[in-house]
């Protein structure tokens, strides 16, 4: 494996200024090789039967090659032009294909401001695969600002930093051109934002497409083709994902899980999450508890 990366540590100066990047470079894997490689720092590698968590985003191009990407219910084969977007406190894992191998660049960021333009963006909080091929502008503006990164190291960190924004624009307006939240996709990433930032609470789904100025089965059905799931289900993916880390990162008993995340009851969650993850909430805790 070839690999050229930076990695930054953050300070309160910067996560008080509230947007700052963690990280970035760019690798080859070469069929065969072992992935992901030592290199890395102890808190960015992870072993894939294990998966991992960051605290951070995270945009990964795939340049060349092809592989496979998961999320907590989700599947992706990734290819040439695929972007993975990864949100803080997702679980996700990720390997090149064996036969083929991949060249990658990425970027890591965080910080309050950053929240709110990826939550904007129509980011997926459990984390996507996006084909973004045809987005020229965006893939040399990530290009430049991994290059530029790599050179310039610490220096300018707010400058760097203030060029996240526009990262995330050129990704919105190649993805959606003309996007004022009106066209199917802005739309859609509308309703993720607003079932994100609701996951808890009942959502009248009629009402949310009534609020769009769509009817509800048109919104229905632009939701599950851009997603692959209906809303409800959606909905639920994020319960999961919340409750998997809350099981893993707290002390919180699976009442107080249930109750925090909107569950009518203790024992429908129970249920909920046996038959989704084909384990028990306390055997799931026990299994994959992070250390405190």
């Amino acid at each position: 494996m070839k690999s050229t990366h930076r990695y930054f540590p953050v300070n309160e100066t910067q996560r008080s200024w509230g947007l700052y990047a963690t990280c970035a470079g760019h690798s080859t894997t070469e069929p065969g090789d072992a992935f992901p490689s030592p290199v890395h720092p102890d808190e960015y590698f992870f072993d894939w039967h294990k998966g991992r968590t960051l605290h951070e985003w995270q945009f990964i191009l795939i340049e060349q090659g092809g592989g496979t990407v998961e999320f907590q219910s989700r599947r992706y084969s990734a290819k040439e032009g695929s972007l993975i977007v990864l949100p803080p406190e997702c679980w996700h894992r990720y390997r090149p294909n064996r036969k083929t191998g991949w060249t990658t660049l990425w970027i890591g960021f965080g910080g309050d401001l950053a929240n709110r333009l990826a939550s904007g963006a129509g980011f997926d909080p459990v984390g996507e695969v996006r084909d973004i091929s045809h987005a020229r502008n965006f893939r040399k503006l990530l290009a430049n600002t991994v290059t530029d990164i790599l050179e310039r190291g610490r220096d300018n960190i707010y400058s760097t930093a203030a060029r996240i924004p526009s990262l995330i624009a050129s990704l919105i307006e190649e993805q959606n051109p003309g996007s004022d939240g009106t066209s199917h996709p802005g739309i859609v990433h509308r309703a993720q934002s607003y079932i994100a930032e609701h996951a808890a609470e009942t959502v009248d789904f009629a009402f949310l497409a009534e609020s769009m100025g769509i009817p509800y089965r048109t919104f229905r059905y632009l939701f599950a083709k851009e997603t692959g799931t209906s809303p409800l289900q959606y909905q639920l993916d994020i319960r999961l994902t919340r409750a998997q880390n809350l099981l893993r990162s707290t002390d919180m008993s699976i009442a107080e899980i249930a109750e925090t995340l909107g569950f009518n009851s203790t024992w429908y969650f129970a249920h909920f999450f046996q038959k989704r993850v084909r384990m028990s909430a306390a055997t799931y805790r026990k299994k994959h508890r992070l250390p405190i």
